[in-house]
C-alpha cells in the first residue's frame, strides 16, 4: 500500500459515505470516456480503501462490470488533508478558464471521435458569456475574464469578491 499505481478489485473499494458531489449525470459521460480512451485516471484511496477522489470513475467501472480498476493509495496524507483533498480535487477545475482560440483549433482537429456525448461539438457560447465583439473577423478571440461576484460574509458583513 504505497503511492504506486495498483490494480484493485472493485469489491474492495468503499465509496466515501459523506461525498458531497452528486455525480449521477456525469457517470454516462465517464463511461463513454472510458470506452473511448480507457481507464486512464486512477481512483485515489485512503489506507482503508475508502475513495478520496474518483467516485464517478468507480460508479462507471461498476456499470461497465469491471472487476478491477487502477488505484493509488494516498497514505502520506493526514485525515484532515484527505478531507480537504476530496473538496479541492473537485473544486479546482472551476477556477480554470478557456483560451477560445486554442479551444476552437483543437475542436477543428477532431474528426473521428463523437464529441456529442461530452457536449464539445455544440459548445453553447452564450453560456460562456461571449459577446459579438469577441468574434471580430480576422482578430484572435480574446479570453474572457470571469465577471466578479460580490458576496457579503454572514458573520461580519465584510464584502468579498469572487
Amino acid at each position: 500500500m504505497s503511492n504506486k499505481l495498483q490494480i484493485i478489485n472493485v469489491t474492495e473499494i468503499i465509496p466515501y459515505e459523506n461525498n458531497p458531489r452528486i455525480n449521477d449525470h456525469a457517470i454516462d459521460k465517464v463511461i463513454e470516456s472510458i470506452k473511448e480512451f480507457g481507464f486512464t485516471n486512477p481512483i485515489l484511496l485512503d489506507k482503508d480503501n475508502v475513495i478520496i477522489a474518483g467516485h464517478t470513475r468507480y460508479e462507471a467501472a461498476l456499470r461497465l462490470n469491471y472487476s478491477q480498476v487502477p488505484c493509488i493509495y494516498l497514505n502520506n496524507l493526514s485525515e484532515e488533508q484527505v478531507k480537504a483533498y476530496r473538496l479541492v480535487d473537485n473544486k479546482t477545475s472551476e477556477f480554470a478558464e478557456w483560451d477560445f482560440d486554442k479551444l476552437m483549433q483543437e475542436l477543428d482537429k477532431i474528426n473521428d471521435i463523437d464529441l456529442e456525448m461530452y457536449n464539445l461539438n455544440s459548445i453553447n457560447f452564450d453560456e460562456l458569456n461571449l459577446t459579438d465583439e469577441d468574434f471580430i473577423k480576422d482578430e484572435p478571440l480574446k479570453t474572457k475574464e470571469k465577471e466578479k461576484q460580490i458576496i457579503y460574509c454572514p458573520s461580519c458583513n465584510e464584502k468579498i469578491e469572487l
